[in-house]
């Protein structure tokens, strides 16, 4: 059965129940990917955050509507994408869509507003430009207002932030339009009393579309997959549609704090490698070596770059073939710019979701620590206490750390350093909690759940540490 979803919020206040179709908030980064869509949704947006969290991505609406999924907008930031996208297949409904498409509207901040919260019903605190130019064209109409006294007010708004714009505000536009405080006062009560919410009717617009049976989908063309891209779709796995730690977080988790991560990486990096010699260079089966032979990467013997990639005991130590696997685990790509999360996260499955309790313990803590000190950053403890606690947990030196971080697929050890940091508080109360293993888990383990207990102050400390990596 299909589904259907309305993201929606200033643009509709009192939005009645819409029996059959799942509303939501407005619309943010990373929404649509965490629905759990296919092949024949619909989803319609009219609102959208943009300033105090990332809008929703071009991509991520080309991605959903590859896979099947009808994408229509409206009113705001929905008629913005629409006009946008419905070259590639998005459907724009409304007059604000149209006058998107058209050109007659251009700028994003004609549909911005300010509005509080949900519980507040969004209760408006600034009129959007195009509610403003729709009431004052009804107003020259009606003889209140002549036309090209609108226009200046148009222009004058349009210059200022969009938060200030209000009716209530026209007096204030005396200085730029020229125009007498008292004649503004007295056009600004008759806009409030007589307001045209184009916005709100072309939301309406999209929902009556909505609840018609929906039509047949058309498929749109696969973007092209940047890292991403592919990283906004593998952050939504595993979360379905919540705010939860989803699998890519379980992932980042795993990575830092379980100790035979590295084989796990090594062996799945060589095996894709090993695949596609044997795909691409001929042969029944494939070598990672040879492979890097057959695609220029070196030539037969031992390259003379290795002391770049190799801790010098490597150098020392290690057969040539060895030599050359170590290099490739920790420099080969799968494409330029993908990441290798897919084939980790598909190797994973079954210990994910105890690594996902797991971190979901430490976005608890966090959210406390957050609660008892206004302002606190969760995301960027002191980096040397964080490198200390990696590099213990590792057992490795800190000349080591980078090639360290590489064997858990990482670019480098502060790109770890920073992965790591949503976790320096759950390591500091509850450790043993990150004794972590990618082996499969035991029938019956289970994860143990921390206590949103934040630290009372910051010690030094420590922590036991994981089994030191073999090269």
């Amino acid at each position: 059965m299909t589904q259907k979803y309305l993201f929606t919020g200033p643009s509709t206040p009192d939005l009645p129940a819409l029996p059959g179709i799942h509303v939501l908030p407005p619309v943010a980064a990373g929404d649509l990917l965490r629905l759990p869509l296919r092949e024949g949704d619909t989803v319609g947006i009219v609102d959208g955050y943009f300033h105090q969290v990332r809008a929703v991505r071009h991509k991520e609406i080309l991605a959903v509507m590859a896979r099947g999924v009808t994408v229509l907008g409206a009113s705001s930031m929905g008629a913005l994408r629409a006009a946008e996208l419905s070259d590639l297949g998005m459907t724009g409904v409304g007059q604000v869509y149209a006058d998107y498409a058209t050109g007659r509207l251009e700028a994003d901040d004609e549909v911005a507003l300010l509005h509080g919260p949900a519980e507040s019903g969004y209760r408006p605190a600034s009129e959007p430009l195009v509610t403003v130019r729709a009431t004052l064209a009804a107003a020259v109409r009606r003889g209140d207002c002549r036309a090209d006294d609108a226009d200046r007010i148009v222009r004058a708004l349009a210059a200022m932030p969009y938060r200030d714009r209000t009716f209530h505000g026209f007096p204030e536009l005396a200085g730029q339009t020229g125009l007498p405080r008292p004649e503004l006062a007295a056009l600004g009560a008759a806009c409030r009393r007589h307001r045209v919410d184009v916005k709100r009717a072309d939301a309406r617009k999209l929902i009556d579309r909505m609840q018609r049976p929906a039509a047949t989908p058309r498929r749109a063309a696969e973007p092209t997959r940047t890292r991403y891209l592919a990283t906004w779709q593998l952050s939504a796995r595993g979360r379905n549609g919540t705010e939860e730690p989803g699998d890519l977080a379980a992932l980042r988790l795993l990575q830092l704090f379980a100790g035979d991560f590295p084989r796990l990486n090594r062996e799945v990096r060589l095996s894709l490698i090993s695949d596609a010699c044997a795909a691409t260079c001929g042969g029944a089966a494939g070598d990672a070596v040879a492979h890097g032979i057959h695609a220029g990467v070196y030539g037969p013997g031992t390259p003379d770059f290795l002391d770049q990639w190799l801790t010098q005991e490597e150098l020392r130590s290690c057969p040539a073939d060895e030599r050359l696997r170590r290099f490739l685990v920790r420099s080969y790509e799968i494409a330029p710019g993908i990441p290798w999360d897919e084939p980790l996260l598909d190797r994973l499955r079954e210990v994910l979701p105890r690594a996902r309790r797991v971190a979901a313990a430490a976005f608890r803590i966090n959210a406390e620590m957050a609660r008892r000190l206004p302002g606190f950053d969760t995301t960027a403890p002191a980096s040397p206490r964080l490198s200390n606690l990696l590099m213990d947990r590792w057992a490795c030196a800190p000349g080591d750390a980078d090639l360290h971080a590489l064997d858990r697929g990482f670019g480098s050890f502060d790109d770890a350093v920073a992965a790591a940091a949503p976790y320096y508080l759950l390591a500091r109360t509850h450790p043993g909690l990150l004794d972590l293993t990618v082996s499969a888990p035991d029938a019956d383990a289970t994860a143990p759940d921390a206590d949103a207990t934040a630290p009372d102050n910051e010690g030094s400390g420590t922590h036991g540490c994981a089994p030191a990596i073999q090269r």
